[in-house]
């Protein structure tokens, strides 16, 4: 699966999670395309979509090794 793709299930099956990314970060779902997810420098959302990977897997919505 994708990063974009675990992204986005993550925020969709997860309440928790979409609530401390739109809170804490004011980004959306929508806000998510294929170059920001692997953006690390300011303004990108790299850090973000590592954390929301990280704790879907935590939430087990994803497999460790599910994304590439």
């Amino acid at each position: 699966m994708e990063k974009l793709e675990a992204v986005q299930k993550v925020l969709r099956f997860s309440n928790s999670i979409r609530e401390w990314c739109e809170g804490d970060h004011a980004v959306y779902f929508d806000d998510f395309d294929e170059q920001n997810v692997d953006d690390y420098d300011p303004g990108g959302y790299g850090d973000i979509a590592d954390e929301i990977i990280e704790r879907g897997i935590a939430e087990n919505l994803l497999e460790e090794d599910e994304v590439d």
